[in-house]
């Protein structure tokens, strides 16, 4: 058996007994990679809120600037 015989005994092989495994694999890690996803932007929502409280007191430190003129 030539290397192209036998890689196509072994696809036919994986892919009568694993077509549910393998599906379930990927589906596995396309849910991992939500969460992870949804976990980053999270905390980047929480950065976001934070940098805009603070750009408020910047703003807020130039208008009492501002009125100081």
């Amino acid at each position: 058996m030539n290397i192209e015989g036998a890689r196509d005994v072994l696809m036919g092989v994986m892919q009568a007994s694993t077509p549910i495994e393998h599906r379930d694999v990927l589906l596995n890690n396309l849910e991992q990679q939500r969460v992870q996803v949804e976990e980053e932007i999270m905390v980047l929502e929480g950065k976001l809120a934070l940098k805009k409280e603070y750009l408020a007191k910047i703003e807020g430190g130039i208008d009492v600037l501002d009125e100081l003129k």
